[in-house]
């Protein structure tokens, strides 16, 4: 029976609200195991779409190691998984939370693993790691970064675009106030001092001036994920709102406009991070490179800063997502 999580906010708490600046890595590579375990009518079309391209990946004889051993952990019907799985510390990057992963106490996996055991029975194996069992510790860590890497890095810019434009929101909701910012939430409900939305079964989290931190997902769907231990610092994961079909129209149509030489200058900011080393790896002059990059900084495509003597230049979330965008329609029959 469908329950609901309600989060009771204090007065401190809205002192200490955070909301992440993109996808977690380790949030992302279990949610993107469920997409693929889920029933295909009840996703939403974007993450069909996934599913269709991610299915030949999940074929790799590691992934699909590792996507047995993670799902014994973190099915995608489970009520509970492991917090473990899901470290704080993977806010700083897959590796970091890898790392604390890695060094997760035998009380800490002792306590989660018997807790999942109450809401499922559990594979043999998962009981040596409940001792603390360290290579087997490893063996986990490792599945989450080749889940990661085989299966999610080929479409991370994508993930890391949704979640600026979702930020992007966010903040164009804070001019109203935190208030708004918590209205804007698609599968919540905000009646101050308490969010909630549907769950699995029936969750309070009283957060007692520690604060909330928010986690958009690209591959979360339908309703939010929270930590499950009262004892650690609150954390909810929610679904991006990508109802916009024509986000994808509009970068296509972006990408005719940017002409030929902003293309491959935006093109070669993937492996190139200066303007004279743009200049030199296109052979155009370096007064030209310097204003294509000035109209795809101002485009949102570019940010530039000075490192000693240069300037260096990177591409945003939104100029990875739409080089994607513009490799695949190189990529197409019929087109050059």
């Amino acid at each position: 029976m469908a329950g609901m999580l309600r989060i009771h906010f204090t007065p401190a708490d809205f002192l200490r609200v955070r909301f992440a600046r993109s996808p977690d890595p380790m949030w992302e590579a279990v949610l993107g195991l469920h997409v693929l375990t889920t029933s295909v009518d009840r996703l939403p079309a974007r993450l069909r779409l996934w599913r269709n391209r991610a299915r030949g990946r999940a074929r790799q004889p590691d992934v699909r190691g590792a996507f047995r051993l993670l799902h014994d952990l973190a099915p995608s019907d489970a009520s509970y998984w492991p917090d473990f799985l899901t470290p704080a510390e993977s806010e700083e990057g897959l590796a970091a939370g890898l790392r604390v992963l890695r060094e997760t106490s035998r009380a800490r996996l002792e306590r989660e693993m018997r807790e999942a055991s109450r809401h499922r029975p559990l594979p043999a194996w998962t009981r040596r790691l409940a001792t603390g069992d360290r290579t087997l510790l490893d063996d986990v860590a490792a599945a989450v970064g080749t889940v990661h890497g085989g299966l999610l890095a080929p479409d991370w810019s994508e993930v890391e675009a949704a979640g600026a434009a979702d930020r992007a929101r966010r903040m164009e909701a804070l001019e109203e106030g935190l208030g708004a910012v918590f209205a804007s939430f698609t599968p919540f409900v905000w009646r101050e001092p308490v969010l909630s939305a549907a769950y699995p079964q029936d969750v309070t989290l009283r957060l007692r001036g520690r604060g909330l931190r928010l986690v958009p997902s690209f591959f979360c769907h339908t309703r939010p994920v929270a930590i499950a231990d009262p004892g650690l610092p609150p954390v909810v994961v929610y679904p991006l709102r990508l109802d916009e079909p024509h986000a994808v129209h509009e970068d296509a149509a972006l990408a005719r406009l940017l002409g030929a030489n902003r293309a491959r200058v935006l093109t070669a900011l993937a492996t190139t991070r200066t303007t004279g080393g743009v200049a030199m790896r296109l052979a155009l002059p370096a007064s030209s490179v310097s204003g294509h990059l000035t109209v795809l900084r101002n485009a949102g495509l570019v940010a530039s800063e000075r490192a000693g003597m240069y300037v260096t230049h990177r591409l945003t979330p939104r100029g990875r997502h739409l080089l994607g965008h513009l490799q695949e329609d190189v990529g197409r029959p019929g087109r050059r």
